[in-house]
């Protein structure tokens, strides 16, 4: 399996989106780059010669330990027709330890910002992965309730634990499983020195690479996703860009940031329990009004279950019907749904069609007198 030794590992990934094929013709791509504090860059892609006020849709990337470039395929189906924005976390062994911390709140922040940027033009979609998708419904009901004009027009949400206890898989028994105290005694550790990051307390790459592995080999056999996948890439440039590396470049993850997505997420349940709080003031989903909301579920997806994304819905009672979508692919694992053929025949297109449909309603509702 793919690795680099600790003294390799870069702070970033390079997406390698130089060029794509949008109806038979290569097309260059642009990318811009610019700060969202230290832990986090802000890459910007768009079509060379597209107009500046195309729709915009921010990926919020899932600070799970993989580096961002595991999106590359979803900003390459994206592109065609918005401009996409992506949160690229820094690897935390690159960040030295006069930043400070980050933590879940940090998370929220750095999405709230983004999506406030990308208000300045046209209609703008918020997009959450995996683990980003409970900050990402966080920070959309934020803007909602405290900033009602920067709201995002759109919300979809693929394969993230919103409700983790909806249909628990073996990830969130196991996680529940201990106590916080126990993941910060066994599982944390300090940067050594030599890196920019020397000192600073993470939950290190080899670490997850190693949970990484158990889950490759346990569900290698079985023959579904992963075995499929390890003997047929159906990825968009296996050649440069195998799935096998995009699933095991892994980065370290800030220790706050580790320990708060476990409370918040899998032990308190905080956005279904209506104790999430942000900055003082509680989150309060309901807050969205004018936002389209789209789920995304895989039907075999052991990590984030059916159902337990699509509860997003229920948090949510105020958007209107004409403005929700739900999706759930029946025989999609959980890495299908953003990466090969699955993600390009199946989740796009129903994206693509439901913020066509959906988020120019939105749209529409917020600029209505």
């Amino acid at each position: 399996m793919y690795w680099l030794s600790r003294s390799r590992q870069p702070a970033y990934r390079d997406f390698g989106l130089e060029r794509i094929v949008v109806d038979g013709w290569s097309r260059p791509v642009s990318m811009r780059s610019s700060p969202a504090g230290p832990f986090c860059t802000c890459r910007e892609f768009d079509l060379d010669g597209e107009p500046a006020d195309r729709p915009v849709v921010v990926v919020a990337a899932p600070l799970s330990g993989h580096f961002a470039f595991i999106m590359r395929e979803v900003v390459a189906g994206l592109l065609p027709t918005h401009r996409v924005l992506v949160t690229d976390w820094t690897n935390a062994a690159h960040v030295p330890v006069s930043f400070g911390a980050f933590g879940f709140d940090d998370n929220i922040a750095t999405i709230v910002a983004l999506v406030r940027a990308a208000r300045a033009g046209g209609p703008v979609t918020l997009l959450g992965i995996c683990q980003s998708v409970v900050p990402s419904l966080a920070a959309a009901a934020i803007l909602a309730d405290r900033t009602p004009p920067h709201a995002p027009d759109g919300l979809v949400l693929i394969a993230g634990p919103v409700d983790p206890l909806a249909n628990p898989t073996t990830v969130v028994d196991n996680l529940r499983q201990h106590p916080l105290a126990w993941y910060r005694d066994n599982v944390l550790r300090p940067v050594e020195d030599g890196l920019p990051g020397g000192g600073r307390m993470v939950y290190p790459a080899e670490t997850q690479l190693a949970a990484l592995e158990a889950y490759w080999g346990h569900h290698y056999w079985d023959g579904g996703e992963i075995f499929l996948k390890s003997t047929f890439d159906d990825g968009l440039d296996p050649v440069r860009f195998p799935f096998e590396e995009l699933y095991a470049s892994i980065m370290d993850l800030p220790a706050e940031f580790f320990i708060d997505n476990i409370d918040t997420v899998f032990h308190r349940t905080a956005l279904v329990s209506k104790s999430l709080t942000w900055r003082g003031r509680k989150v309060d989903c309901s807050a969205l009004t004018s936002t389209a909301l789209m789920t995304i579920e895989g039907g075999k997806d052991n990590i984030a279950a059916p159902g337990q994304t699509r509860a997003a819905h229920d948090l949510s009672p105020e958007i209107d019907g004409r403005r929700r979508g739900h999706l759930l692919v029946p025989r999609a694992g959980h890495f299908s749904l953003i990466h090969g053929s699955t993600w390009r025949n199946d989740v796009l297109p129903s994206v693509l069609d439901f913020l066509t449909r959906s988020v120019f309603i939105a749209s529409e509702v917020r600029i209505s007198p």
